[in-house]
């Protein structure tokens, strides 16, 4: 809750105008490769790797506060997977990117090329897991809250109504999201992002 107090209060001190503000809604199939680590006399020991296919959604914000740059943020909901071939497993998280955006001047006709990079929140809500057919709920074996780094670049078209873009970006976790003492597990994806901005 602090954090999305601070973001509101961001959005309210940069005295946005609406024509500098740009709402988007984003689709984006994503691939996830974890990196696992156990934890053997004291040192943590790289096991084997997890992940699939997953995806996310919901609403991005682009402020610009200067020509060609802008400030990213938005909140997405992310279905991601975790799993391996002995059991399947999925995390549901709350995204929420801060980054810096950069948008060229045309390349082609109402043709940009964007680019950004910084972080995201991290709040991990729901967590689904089977073994042998059989469905457990397990949210309370992971932390609620992680950061990750992120980068990307795409392209925008514009269009008379708004702009559409299609992009991909690579979200390497910092924090661990296992709750264990044993276990640790780094979230890595990569996502094709599909945007349009109103």
């Amino acid at each position: 809750m602090k954090k999305l107090i601070v973001i509101i209060a961001l959005f309210i001190g940069m005295n946005i105008h609406a024509q500098d503000l740009k709402i988007g809604l984003t689709l984006a199939p994503t691939i996830s490769f974890n990196k696992n680590y156990i934890k053997e006399n004291g040192d943590w020991v790289s096991i084997d790797n997890t992940g699939g296919l997953g995806w996310k959604g919901g609403l991005l914000a682009d402020y610009n506060f200067a020509t060609n740059y802008y400030f990213h943020s938005g909140l997405l909901i992310h279905s991601k997977n975790l799993g391996n071939d002995d059991f399947s497993q999925s995390l549901t998280t709350v995204e929420i990117p801060l980054a810096l955006k950069l948008r060229s001047n045309e390349v082609a006709d109402n043709t940009h090329i964007t680019g950004f990079f910084g972080g995201t929140f991290d709040l991990n809500v729901g967590a689904k897991k089977k073994v042998n057919g059989v469905e457990i709920q397990n949210i309370d074996d992971f932390n609620k809250v992680g950061m990750s780094f992120m980068a990307g670049v795409g392209g925008e078209y514009d269009l008379d109504f708004g702009s559409i873009g299609i992009g991909l970006s690579y979200h390497l976790g910092f924090t661990d999201i296992n709750g264990s003492d044993q276990y640790k597990t780094l979230p890595k994806h990569l996502s094709i992002d599909f945007v349009f901005y109103f």
